[in-house]
């Protein structure tokens, strides 16, 4: 049996070390496959979101090269992507396909269960190097977040242009090349070690956006159209309050110890919606923003696929958010037809319009010397 399982930004690296960990055969679609998204959307409902076409293309992908396994999680909730596993296997079975599925609830998902629909690939492997297997993938798929959160920080920042993405760019062909833990551990080492050894202009004060919105379009850079690269190439710090390492602390390691489960974003999104769900990541949107409009960010940008209901609700708070605490805030929504110069556009009026702001709030406090920043770059 051969494995294939889609992709939603960096977390590909960490099923890797899993699957190869595991002694496992499997093939993994190519990342940021523009073919492989034609594919999807072919054969998808026109009014479905992106990240269903996306992962559908994936799924063709794999099986058209020998794959007779889909490995795929979803969660449960309100959110019409708990029913995209069952439509996906329609759509497959209709166009010919045969193929295993295994599909985990993230909601709710156990050893146990994990075990249970692993099992045909499990036999003969002790508990022990199951588990050894699975905290290796966890521990990847924190360590690789921290990465591309270092890389934010330092690429707004760099002297030369370009650096930054030079480091990330070797990084993921590594990522997507090597097997096993050891080699990816020493993949995430040496770009660590590079990306702090990046020069840096120590007196700039970037911009600061916080990323909000729908968790596979804010986490995937293919689909987001690589926004933390671009917004950084603009001289903006973007802090994403999506990441996959976030979702696992959220749902799994909080859930794990038996006290102290409160949740600031939840809370801070009641005077809204008075619910602590609106399906999806919706009511972490509205949370989030509220809570990051409070603090040392200069901008929200709100990011979510076309047609996604819960951040269409959560839309629908931010306006009164932003009129409240005064922190501008920009919606994006994108699906297959969103043009990318367009898109650059906006993200350079938004950094521009902040960087404005910026320095009239420093020349209010009577400083002498004006905030230190670049023109603004355009990315190509």
């Amino acid at each position: 049996m051969k494995i294939t399982f889609p992709h939603m930004g960096d977390a590909y690296i960490s099923v890797k070390v899993l699957l190869d960990e595991l002694g496992l055969d499997y093939y993994m679609p190519p990342v940021g496959s523009h073919e492989t998204m034609e594919i999807g959307i072919a054969n998808s409902p026109e009014f479905m979101c992106l990240p269903f076409k996306k992962v559908l293309g994936d799924f063709i992908n794999g099986l058209n090269n020998g794959a007779d396994t889909i490995l795929f999680g979803e969660s449960g909730g309100q959110c019409r992507m708990s029913y995209y596993g069952d439509l996906m296997q329609d759509i497959l079975r209709s166009m010919g396909y045969k193929f295993n599925y295994i599909h985990f609830n993230f909601s709710h998902l156990t050893y146990k269960e994990a075990a249970r629909n692993l099992g045909p690939f499990l036999t003969g492997k002790s508990k022990l190097s199951v588990i050894k297997a699975a905290v290796n993938a966890g521990w990847t798929v924190f360590a690789v977040d921290k990465l591309y959160a270092l890389s934010r920080k330092i690429r707004c920042r760099e002297i030369k242009h370009g650096t930054t993405d030079k480091i990330m760019r070797e990084f993921e062909q590594k990522a997507q090349t090597v097997h096993g833990f050891k080699n990816i551990h020493r993949a995430l080492t040496e770009a660590r070690k590079e990306l702090k050894h990046v020069e840096i202009d120590k007196t700039f004060e970037p911009v600061k956006i916080a990323l909000v919105g729908e968790i596979f379009i804010s986490s995937d850079s293919f689909t987001n159209l690589e926004i933390e690269k671009k917004l950084g190439n603009m001289g903006a710090y973007v802090h994403n309050t999506m990441g996959v390492s976030e979702w696992i602390f959220k749902h799994f390691i909080k859930y794990m110890i038996p006290f102290n489960r409160r949740d600031k974003s939840i809370e801070a999104a009641q005077p809204y919606m008075h619910t602590d769900d609106i399906g999806g990541h919706g009511i972490y949107t509205i949370g989030n923003t509220e809570l990051l409009s409070h603090g040392s960010y200069d901008g929200i940008i709100q990011i979510y696929p076309f047609t996604c209901m819960p951040e269409i609700i959560a839309q629908t708070t931010l306006g009164e958010i932003q009129r409240k605490n005064g922190v501008p805030v920009m919606t994006l929504i994108l699906d297959e037809m969103t043009g990318e110069t367009g898109y650059i556009t906006r993200l350079e009026a938004f950094v521009d319009m902040l960087r404005f702001q910026k320095e009239q709030k420093y020349e209010e406090k009577n400083q002498k010397e004006p905030i230190k920043h670049p023109k603004l770059k355009h990315v190509s």
